[in-house]
């Protein structure tokens, strides 16, 4: 019989290793990244509460011991400071704006309902962060084709309206697609975001690679396997 033991921290630190090397930086500008520790940041996007560490189906439904998402890494190992109006904001919006889990196999959807902030807001965030991180979010999953509609493949109106107003606020723009595939990107153009990282779904320790990234510790080597088409 074997006496090898199952080291769960080695398998966590491969995990986070290859989670934070396999994300795609599409764009830095201006230095954009690493954000240095300790920098005043305005979190947006709601998928920051709700991490997709994998799609939905036979894969998502390993019962994982926990998951390390975005926000949970940098509060968790005190990388940066959490602009509080916005904080404030999230924690009064979330209550009356639960995560849709759908009803049954296959029925999650592709995305969840987005906090639209407002000009007021967005300008007190800038007034109390050094830079802006998006996050936004899509599921992925058997039973589900990704479509050429709002939601899916394209921004939603009210996510178009984030990135409008978070980037004409804010000089640095981090936005991190935490998605399973490509989605349309015609929007970088618009809004002109610093920094585009496809961080995908990252399982368990996700959110600890994309820290990693974030913060200058470990260089984004991912490559893009497919060609996004702009039209």
């Amino acid at each position: 019989m074997s006496e090898s033991v199952f080291n769960k921290q080695v398998y966590a630190s491969a995990a986070r290793k290859a989670q934070a090397e396999g994300i795609v930086m599409l764009e830095n500008r201006d230095k954009a990244l690493p954000l240095a520790k300790g920098s005043r940041i305005a979190l947006f996007g709601r998928s920051q509460f709700r991490y997709y560490k994998s799609g939905t189906g036979s894969g998502g439904m390993v019962n994982t011991t926990y998951v390390t998402g975005v926000r949970e890494a940098i509060l968790e190992m005190e990388a940066y400071v959490l602009a509080p109006s916005l904080e404030k904001a999230y924690e009064q919006w979330l209550p009356d704006h639960p995560f849709d889990e759908g009803c049954g196999w296959g029925t999650e959807p592709w995305f969840q309902e987005e906090m639209e902030p407002s000009e007021e807001l967005v300008r007190a965030a800038a007034g109390e962060a050094d830079a802006a991180v998006v996050i936004i979010g899509r599921t992925a999953g058997e039973d589900q084709d990704n479509k050429a509609e709002e939601g899916s493949f394209y921004l939603t109106g009210t996510e178009k309206t984030m990135l409008e107003r978070v980037c004409e606020a804010f000089d640095r723009t981090i936005v991190l697609l935490n998605v399973g595939n490509i989605i349309d990107m015609k929007w970088t153009a618009k809004y002109r975001p610093a920094a585009v990282l496809y961080i995908w779904q990252g399982g368990q320790e996700g959110g600890n690679g994309v820290l990693d990234v974030l913060t200058g510790e470990v260089s984004p080597s991912g490559k893009l396997t497919d060609t996004i088409a702009y039209n």
